[in-house]
């Protein structure tokens, strides 16, 4: 047999496989009305419109909002059947009586369909050495610490009901992003938690899936707040740190790099709605789901490059950025 026709059994198969693949992805489960889902995070953004979604579509939802305000505006719009709870993940104490909570409404015996872990926050940005431990610590725990405290909580009620697990973690779970890298440690760990959490699920015949969007324009933090956040460790920052970056670079990052990183170009988010809706409520749910643009054809395949040419490649993706004084000054003077 010639390399070509090898070649071509190869391409036939291929598309046998995604064919296949998109067939099988088109079946949902059905009964809606018998399925009891909490969503985390429902003030705004993705969990707020899924949180709509899943109501429409008549399941019960139980809406983790953070704020009142994020609470009445669901419950003025949503149906009966969704139950606004007050939830704030990175706190212990607010997640067991969120716990209790859903308990003492579900059915007798009836169990948990499916837990959408969806809440997260940006955090503290900045260059590393600006940053601080707790920097670290806060962002992950709400988006680290907060997602494993309300699964692991209410896991026994999604085994009773063999149903799902869906957290959402970040492409900036698979590479790490200059100046925000508190956030891609915390969505760095949601992935590892995810893939550990799913493989010893699979004998409860509990499925678990992660989301990994890149980025879309959900306003996760203002502008303004962030920027508050980005002075509040410039300014702290050592002397030699300030001098070593230079007022031109920190500049550059506070107008240009935060803007372009909060304000995304892609307000597609029913994409990321739709991969919630499909792993919640899908016959054959993928592992994971990587959504947008960027995230398929830019930041994965930056990924999979050897770590030389990656990095190469990213420096080439933000060609107007400035270099930190000090590299500068450095160059200046071997010249």
């Amino acid at each position: 047999m010639s390399m070509l026709c090898v070649f071509q059994y190869i391409i036939l198969l291929v598309v046998l496989y995604k064919i296949l693949d998109w067939l099988i992805r088109r079946f949902y489960i059905g009964k809606y009305n018998e399925r009891y889902i909490l969503v985390t995070g429902c003030d705004t953004g993705f969990g707020n419109l899924a949180a709509k979604r899943l109501d429409k579509l008549g399941c019960h939802v139980f809406a983790g909002c953070y704020t009142e305000a994020g609470g009445k505006e669901l419950t003025s719009l949503c149906s009966n059947k969704l139950q606004v709870i007050s939830l704030d993940i990175s706190n212990p104490e607010s997640v067991r009586k969120a716990s209790d909570t859903v308990k003492s409404k579900l059915p007798e015996g009836k169990g948990l369909w499916g837990i959408l872990n969806n809440a997260g926050i940006l955090g503290a940005c900045g260059p590393p050495e600006s940053l601080i431990v707790d920097d670290y610590k806060a962002c992950c725990s709400v988006n680290l610490y907060g997602t494993i405290d309300v699964t692991v909580t209410f896991l026994p009620l999604v085994k009773l009901a063999r149903g799902r697990v869906v957290n959402t973690a970040s492409i900036a779970g698979r590479i790490g992003y200059p100046a925000f890298i508190p956030y891609c440690v915390s969505k760095f760990g949601v992935e590892a938690f995810t893939d550990g959490l799913r493989r010893s699920m699979r004998p409860f015949e509990v499925k678990v899936m992660l989301i990994e969007p890149g980025g879309f324009n959900t306003h996760m933090d203002s502008v303004k707040n962030t920027a508050i956040n980005v002075d509040k460790s410039w300014n702290r920052a050592s002397q030699e740190t300030k001098e070593e970056y230079g007022d031109i670079y920190y500049k550059y990052f506070v107008k240009d790099r935060l803007e372009e990183w909060i304000n995304q170009p892609s307000s597609r988010v029913d994409r990321v709605v739709d991969a919630y809706q499909h792993a919640l409520l899908g016959v054959y749910p993928r592992g994971r789901y990587v959504v947008g643009f960027d995230a398929k054809f830019v930041w994965l395949p930056l990924q999979w490059m050897p770590e030389w040419l990656g990095d190469w490649m990213f420096t080439k993706l933000f060609p107007n950025e400035p270099l930190p004084a000090a590299v500068i000054n450095n160059k200046v003077k071997d010249e």
